[in-house]
């Protein structure tokens, strides 16, 4: 019986490519809180939206892993 990839890996691969259409899809998606302090000493609460160059990063990270480490249960 043949190896066939998953039918929605295209997808995966798709979803994690940077491209215009990922570019639009994740900008302003993800945001990290920074608590700060304003020139009276109080204290607040920034959110600071996640930059593409670090959701690109994050994107290949995740690819690097999904082409190179086996599939947990796999033979290795």
């Amino acid at each position: 019986m043949p190896n066939h990839p998953p039918a929605n890996a295209e997808r995966y691969k798709e979803a994690l490519s940077p491209s215009c259409e990922t570019k639009a899809a994740y900008m302003s998606e993800f945001s990290i809180d920074v608590a700060m302090v304003d020139e009276h000493g109080d204290e607040f609460t920034q959110q600071i939206n996640v930059p593409w160059t670090t959701i690109k990063e994050i994107m290949a990270t995740i690819s690097k892993r999904a082409e190179t480490e086996p599939l947990k249960g796999s033979p290795q």
